[in-house]
């Protein structure tokens, strides 16, 4: 370490623009301990979990607090520094090794100060034995340090969840929504035959409490194909297109599910390994000719998706005869939404994902939902330059019931 590097880097002058304010306490501006506190504090510090490190635009690295969105300039000192508190140091532990970066030499008034403006926190100090430690856990939790691990309300998630929902309640972007939106309907290359699809007027359906009262995972299918007519069924009720919303050239459109700024972003693929009227391969629902259209056909790299994205996560003994593809042209709903069009794309896909699986327990269909997603996705039905500009969300795996569908065996609640 250089003498150079003396002056604390945790901050500079804010830049412009609401989404991206830099802290402007630093090290030497930040409160220390309290006043009276004892010098031989054992408690250790280690660096902040939720802390990333990102570029800001025009500048340099940042440190990014996930739970506050406080943002500090990052010199390499300080990253250094950062780096070996992945672990819990006491401020003696750390005082011969950086005396030189702390102000006048002071270790632990730079630590104290790092950790009041967040980015270190205060630790339990190691307990000796089964009784200090609980002794610790009860002083911990009545509370008197708001820096604690132990009460941290983000626990369990790591800094880049908590940076995608902190981000994403800031509102969108001020620049989104301009220029030319994405078009609302996906037309894939190499489509080798369209089948349109029966509207399933005729399809059965039971009243709505019915229908949520037996809405349950099923995990073992009838060995008869999935009807194509109850298939057709469940893509027209719970995915077509009902029509354009105004004004047109927003690409905004109608259809059963709700989806943020009607923007749509997601698009079914149907894995048909038996389905009547169908040749086994890969389809994708085109909601607004509500038909199918043949990507390719069944194989064994196929048969593999299906295996690791339904019937591994599902549990399943067997491949389901169907099972669909949920994926996202996030393009549609970052236009409108750049900055927390991720939040929005898996809230759209949790009401898809009800829509569908209420539509096939009305159908009588049996289903069976999975949030396995691939990144990078890895589709063999789809080509390289389409699969780089779709994310996938989820999958649903389809079949008859072995027996009709009725409410699930519960324990009922306790009076």
């Amino acid at each position: 370490m250089k003498p150079a590097d003396r002056h604390q880097p945790t901050a500079a002058d804010p830049p412009e623009g609401p989404d991206h304010r830099m802290d402007d306490t630093t090290a030497h501006d930040a409160p220390g301990a309290p006043h009276g506190a004892p010098d031989h504090d054992a408690r250790p510090y280690r660096r902040n979990p939720d802390l990333l490190l990102e570029w800001a635009d025009g500048g340099g690295p940042v440190l990014v607090d996930c739970g506050s969105w406080r943002k500090f300039a990052a010199k390499p000192v300080l990253v250094d520094l950062l780096n070996q508190l992945d672990r819990p140091h006491t401020a003696d532990q750390l005082q011969g090794r950086w005396q030189e970066s702390a102000p006048g030499g002071d270790v632990r008034t730079l630590l104290a100060r790092l950790a009041a403006a967040g980015i270190l926190r205060r630790c339990a100090p190691p307990p000796t034995d089964a009784a200090e430690a609980a002794v610790e856990g009860a002083v911990d939790d009545a509370g008197d340090d708001a820096g604690d691990d132990v009460r941290d309300p983000g626990a369990g998630w790591t800094a880049y969840e908590r940076a995608v929902h902190a981000r994403s309640g800031l509102g969108p972007d001020a620049a989104a929504g301009r220029g030319t939106p994405p078009p609302a309907r996906l037309h894939h290359p190499g489509v080798d035959a369209a089948i349109a699809l029966p509207d399933g007027a005729d399809a059965p359906s039971r009243p709505l409490a019915d229908v949520l009262a037996a809405r349950r995972s099923v995990r073992g299918y009838a060995p008869d194909p999935v009807p194509l007519p109850l298939l057709a069924a469940l893509l027209a009720r719970a995915a077509r297109v009902r029509g354009h919303l105004a004004p047109r050239a927003y690409q905004q459109t109608q259809r059963p599910a709700p989806s943020g700024g009607a923007r749509h972003s997601l698009e079914i693929h149907l894995v048909a390994r038996a389905v009547t009227g169908l040749s086994p391969g890969a389809y994708h629902y085109d909601p607004f000719a509500h038909a199918l259209h043949r990507l390719a056909p069944w194989t064994d790299e196929l048969a593999a998706f299906q295996q690791r994205t339904v019937t591994d996560p599902a549990l399943l003994d067997h491949a389901p005869p169907a099972s669909l593809c949920l994926t996202a042209v996030a393009a549609r709903t970052t236009w409108k939404y750049e900055g927390m069009a991720l939040s929005l794309i898996y809230r759209d896909t949790g009401c898809l994902m009800q829509t569908l699986s209420l539509t096939a327990t009305d159908l009588g269909l049996a289903s069976c939902l999975t949030g396995r997603m691939e990144a990078p996705f890895t589709a063999p039905f789809l080509p390289p330059s389409l699969r780089a500009h779709l994310s996938h969300v989820g999958n649903m795996a389809l079949g008859l019931p072995t027996s009709p569908l009725a409410a699930p065996d519960v324990t009922p609640l306790a009076p």
